[in-house]
């Protein structure tokens, strides 16, 4: 009896952490990692239609998406010179895509990890929101500019351009509020939009 009870606690684990949050739902997070906030979508819920470049990470069962400024989100020790410009002059901007085996609160442990159940309309609007992000100007598919910051993951061509007023937050904003969350879309600070998601969430 203990064998059976067990089994299926970790078979409810398991749907917990691979399923969708609810009936019609599906369950997306919003990562901060302090400055810096990104979107984590389970592979599988990805439509690779919409956004082809899923297929550079074949064994990630979650991608998170950034975006942000092309030369200071590339550079893994920026100098001074790339914060200035990076808040100050419009720079063109990325799109950085990391591919995770685990789910992102274990994948990033040290990061504050928001759980945002969404239905399918507001679902099918976050991804639509989020290929619209990728340039492709020279082509369907794009191929990385280079290889990200952690061990799976890559950078893209991104529409729009990087400044004090249009950061990585501001995008994590506009793209839950495409989704339906009320919040604002002028949010720049990496923790006001993880406060202001966990209250759109919650008034839910």
């Amino acid at each position: 009896m203990a064998r059976a009870v067990a089994i299926l606690f970790g078979l409810g684990v398991l749907l917990s952490l691979a399923g969708p949050a609810a009936g019609g739902e599906r369950l997306v997070h919003l990562v901060n990692i302090g400055w810096h906030t990104g979107i984590a979508v389970r592979s599988a819920d990805i439509d690779p239609a919409l956004i082809p470049e899923i297929g550079d990470l074949p064994e990630a069962g979650w991608v998170e998406f950034g975006w942000g400024d092309a030369a200071f989100y590339r550079d893994p020790d920026p100098a001074i010179g790339s914060y200035v410009s990076a808040a100050f002059i419009e720079t063109p901007a990325v799109m950085h895509l990391v591919g995770m085996p685990v789910p992102p609160a274990r994948y990033f442990p040290d990061a504050e990890v928001v759980d945002v159940p969404l239905d399918t309309a507001g679902f099918d609007r976050l991804i639509g929101f989020i290929a619209a992000s990728f340039d492709r100007a020279q082509g369907e598919r794009l191929s990385a500019l280079g290889p990200g910051l952690y061990r799976r993951s890559g950078f893209y061509d991104a529409v729009g351009t990087f400044t004090l007023f249009n950061t990585c937050n501001t995008w994590v904003a506009r793209a839950f509020a495409a989704a339906g969350l009320e919040i604002d879309t002028d949010l720049s600070r990496a923790s006001t939009v993880t406060a202001r998601v966990r209250a759109a969430v919650a008034a839910r």
